[in-house]
């Protein structure tokens, strides 16, 4: 934005929960430490995106309250935000099986299997099916907003 940035399209790898998943538990008892490592690396990553994502809304909500003549430097800067329409810690799971045994004992150690969103596993695996699953998903949640990252690049 300091350099004259007009439009942000930004890319989260947060899946936004429905009301019904926000409201359930990721894990049925205590949290296992890889529950616990992955909240915090949300906290680190994700929570600050998401934050500056929405403080940029409250930001440009109050530009357009101001008359045009009386901005000064102040622009609106227009905000796309991508997010992937399933969870990816859930995805992550399922390849938890494919990784090399070692490796294998030791996510499972931390707790892995006691949670339903392995968030702290999906920024870990780096197997060739799990990224290409990724991929594949990305492109067809870009396909299916296709029309909207369009509008937003030409406008």
């Amino acid at each position: 934005m300091h350099l004259g940035a007009e439009k942000i399209l930004a890319i989260s790898t947060r899946y936004a929960r429905s009301p019904y998943e926000q409201e359930r538990p990721q894990i049925d008892a205590y949290p296992p430490p890889a529950q616990v490592v992955g909240a915090l690396f949300n906290a680190i990553f994700l929570d600050l995106f998401d934050n500056d994502a929405v403080r940029l809304q409250y930001v440009n909500d109050l530009i357009r309250k101001i008359p045009e003549s009386d901005r000064g430097r102040l622009r609106v800067i227009k905000l796309l935000v991508l997010r992937p329409s399933r969870d990816l810690g859930q995805l992550a799971s399922r390849y938890e099986s494919a990784l090399p045994r070692s490796f294998r004992f030791m996510t499972r150690g931390l707790g892995t299997q006691e949670t339903r969103s392995n968030d702290i596993l999906s920024l870990l695996l780096f197997h060739p099916d799990y990224l290409g699953r990724v991929m594949e998903l990305g492109y067809q949640d870009a396909h299916a907003r296709r029309d909207e990252i369009e509008a937003f690049l030409i406008s």
